[in-house]
């Protein structure tokens, strides 16, 4: 065997393996789509696929909350470089009920870090990445202690309005945190701009997790809107 045949059968073969990864690959995601609407189907959510030319997974909806599972790719900014970067995140959220000022935060637990300045500046970058582009209304923001000891050894509270933290962590909303299915907890944001459960770097698609994220943000929904009746 020449080394012009051996070529050819490499070409060959590596083309073969790249089609059916292929076809796997659209084979689950047209199994994954139908599950998805299946389980709308089954609860009574509007399940939405979402193909756009830098996003693409899906929506559910219901009411007055949204989820979104969403790839989103980002093109390098450089003009010499074809590189993208992919990010994941799956989140709940409404506006139908807003915290009028302040913000109150709740997000995974973060190790203590002894290294002065270096570990306040890393808790800092972590405290900006779960609150995102409202960073900046975010003043005055700080950790307090709320809830149970076996939700503060998952969760943090960050928050500048503490009595209101206070009323919307009630007992129905520890329990739903408590039971999150996942090893990564949630990150739930409570602000003007309304009420958010986030989870980053992936893309939920699971009954259990959904169905779990669904039940977290009727929960807090829930505290939201007795806090708002009770002011």
């Amino acid at each position: 065997m020449n080394d012009l045949t051996s070529g050819l059968i490499v070409v060959v073969v590596t083309g073969v393996l790249i089609g059916v990864i292929f076809l796997l690959v659209a084979s689950q995601k047209k199994r994954r789509a139908a599950d998805l609407a299946n389980l709308a189907s089954k609860n009574g959510w509007r399940y939405e696929a979402v193909e756009e030319p830098l996003t693409s997974g899906w929506r559910l909806s219901k009411g007055e909350w949204v989820i979104e599972a969403l790839n989103q790719t980002t093109k390098s900014a450089s003009d010499n470089s074809n590189s993208s970067t992919v990010n994941s995140a799956t989140r709940w959220f409404t506006s139908v009920v807003r915290m009028p000022d302040g913000m109150v935060i709740i997000g995974p637990h973060q190790p203590d870090i002894n290294f002065g300045g270096l570990g306040e500046a890393v808790k800092m970058v972590a405290l900006r990445l779960m609150i995102g582009n409202e960073f900046d209304d975010a003043i005055g923001i700080e950790r307090v202690e709320l809830g149970s000891l076996e939700l503060m050894a998952r969760y943090m509270v960050y928050t500048n309005r503490e009595e209101t933290a206070k009323k919307l962590l009630d007992q129905p909303l520890e329990n739903a945190l408590l039971v999150w299915p996942m090893k990564l907890p949630p990150v739930v944001k409570f602000s003007p701009a309304g009420i958010e459960i986030k989870v980053q770097g992936q893309r939920l698609y699971k009954e259990q997790e959904l169905v779990a994220l669904v039940k977290l943000g009727n929960s807090l929904l829930d505290s939201a809107f007795q806090l708002e009746k009770g002011n």
